[in-house]
Formats: structure tokens, sequence, C-alpha cells
């Protein structure tokens, strides 16, 4: 007999949808017919990727009729881990704390377990109980993951407005502690060099990030892009450049945001030309799913009306228009330029207006020259 891994494909479809959606029902209908009339086997994780389209489609109380009616060979972690989180979504704190209770009793609680637990704590305001959790946790010898992580930092935010500093420096104790006993991966790096870096502790992130590079960690630029974006919050665009380079130099590719961010920071020192080539840079890196701030891109184009640099502006909307339709005011930027330069500017409001947009009152400055 197969097993039934349509089931899975059906969980991850319905997450797609709200909950009483008909094509939830459609999908949650399909499911128990492939069981009853193909007689499939149902293995732990259908059930308990059953048990959560079953609480979105029909409700949590019909999840729980579906789990007692189960077999107790296949009440193993993964449902009763399942039916935990669908008690926690639906914020039944005393049903939730019941089942992880009895998850415990039966040696079934795993870091999975806790983290909901300490999630639905937190989203109750039961911030002591989340360390509570933590500590239960960690006495229980339950390795933390990156979820566990998240949790602690979201804690430290909520602290970080509400009590005096020595109690969130406990807070960053735990998180180092947490951080120092799970496996390296970028998430957690990623989460560890963010904390520091919203503490202000530049070196104590550098440093995160040099323990990085040498764990030989799969390389991800999401990392590097965090201190690039501190640096240049900073105006330290020595340093954020000279990451970059060294980032290129080992053979990485940062992604187009890392060369936007480095733009961003020079157009806030003054450093306008290399701002806008960095802009254009970025734009031409870019994949064709990524989606720029423009606002690196409407200050480059100022400042090619200024330098009444025709080619450079069209060169810019051409890169951005590969990626996202113009703006009113991108076109606005590149008609200064036009009119700065002294240039026919028919051609581009024909080109303005094929793209959904009429001359407005700003335009009419712009043509005559009151708008520079």
């Amino acid at each position: 007999m197969a097993t039934l891994p349509g089931i899975l494909v059906l969980a991850c479809c319905v997450k797609r949808h709200r909950p009483g959606h008909h094509v939830g029902d459609e999908l949650a209908q399909l499911s128990m017919w492939m069981t009853e009339r193909l007689h499939l086997h149902l293995s732990p994780g259908d059930v308990a990727n059953r048990l959560e389209l079953i609480t979105k489609v029909y409700g949590l109380d019909r999840a729980v009729e579906y789990f007692d009616s189960m077999p107790d060979q296949l009440k193993q972690q993964q449902c009763y881990g399942s039916l935990l989180k669908c008690y926690a979504e639906a914020n039944c704190v005393e049903k939730a704390e019941e089942l992880f209770e009895k998850m415990r009793g039966m040696g079934m609680a795993s870091s999975y377990a806790y983290n909901v637990m300490m999630r639905l704590y937190l989203q109750n305001g039961q911030v002591e109980r989340v360390h509570s959790m933590h500590q239960a946790m960690e006495e229980s010898g339950i390795v933390p993951d990156v979820s566990t992580t998240h949790t602690l930092v979201a804690v430290l935010r909520k602290k970080k407005t509400l009590v005096a500093a020595y109690v969130v420096a406990e807070d960053i104790k735990a998180i180092e502690n947490v951080l120092e006993k799970a496996n390296s991966c970028n998430s957690m790096y990623m989460c560890r060099i963010g904390v520091l870096l919203k503490m202000n502790d530049m070196v104590g992130a550098e440093k995160a990030y040099e323990e990085w590079e040498s764990k030989h960690v799969y390389h991800d630029s999401r990392l590097i892009n965090l201190l690039v974006d501190a640096y240049c919050k900073e105006g330290l665009m020595d340093k954020a450049e000279a990451l970059v380079d060294q980032f290129i130099k080992k053979g990485r590719m940062p992604f187009a945001n890392t060369c936007y961010k480095l733009a961003g920071g020079y157009f806030k020192v003054g450093q306008v030309s290399k701002a806008a080539d960095l802009t254009k840079k970025a734009l031409a890196s870019a994949s064709n799913e990524w989606i720029p701030d423009l606002t690196n891109v409407l200050m480059s184009l100022n400042y090619f009306a200024e330098q009444k640099n025709v080619e450079a502006a069209e060169e810019m909307m051409s890169l951005l228009q590969r990626l996202v339709t113009p703006t009113r005011d991108i076109y606005h930027g590149l008609l200064k330029t036009y009119v700065n330069a002294g240039k026919p500017v028919s051609d581009l409001l024909h080109r303005m207006k094929k793209d959904g947009m009429e001359a407005d009152e700003e335009t009419e400055k712009i043509l005559a020259g009151e708008v520079h």
C-alpha cells in the first residue's frame, strides 16, 4: 500500500487561502477522498498536515475531533506538534499548556514545541513566561534553533521600550547563549549581527561577521548587507566599500541591493557622482524580480539634470524600465534633464502619455523652466 504524499501538497496549497475559503474546502474533501476511496495509508506526517488543513478550513474543534479519532500508532510527535500549533494559533492558552505538559510527559517536547509555547506567550504579552519556557528548554537539554532566537529577539524589542537597560542586557546574554549552543548557520549569524547592530555594538557585529567568514558557512549576501547598511547609516563609506571589495575578491557576488545601499551611503555623504554610478551599476546587475526603492534613482536624475546629461539620464531610465514601470516623478526627473539641456521634449511627453500619465501642473512648470 502507498502512503499519502499528496496530502503534503494539499496542505501547502491550503496555506495560501483564507480559512473557510471554498478552495480550501475542496482540498480538504479531496484529501479525505484520497484516503477513503483509494485505500491509501496515512503516515504520521500526513495526519499532522491534515490537522492544520482541517483547522484552517473547518475550525479547531473539527481538527481536535479528527486527532482523537486517529489510532494511537499515528499519534506521534509530528501530530502532537501540529495540534499544539493549532491551539496556539487559535490562542487557546490553557489547551496548549495542557497538551504541552502531556507531550513533555511522553518525551515528545522538541525545540518545535517549546518554540510554539514561547511564541504563544509572547503574543499574549507574557514576557516572563517566555523566559521561563526558555529556561525549561535549557534545563531539559533541548538544543535551541533559529526560531528560538527570533522569539528572544522579539522579547528584546518589546522590553527595550518597557524596562531598564540591565534587563535588556540579560536578554542579550540569553540570546548569545542560544547562538553559542545552536549549530552554525547563516540565519543564526544574521540574527546575532542584527541584535548587536540594534544595540549599537558595531565592534561586536564586526567580530560576529569575521567569525561567520571563518566558519566557511554558505556565503550569503544578506549578511554583508547588514554591515554595509550600518556603515552607510553612520557615513563610514570607506569601511562599507572595503567590505564589499573583500567580498568580491573572494569570488562572491553581492546582491544588486548591496550596491544600491552603497549608493545611498554616498548620496548621504555628498559624493553624488559616485552614488549615481553605483545606482546605475545596481540596476544593471539586478534580476528581473528585484523592485528597487526609487530614492536613489530620483537623486541620480536630479544630478543628471544639473549636469544636463541626457545620455546618462536615459541610460538610467532604460535600466529601470527593465525592473519597474517609471513613475510620474521619474519621468519628471528625466524631463528636467531634457529641458535643462535644451533638448526637444515631444517624444518624451509621448512616452509619458503612453505609460498612462498626462501632463499635469508640475509637468507644465518643468516645461516652463520654473522647476530645476
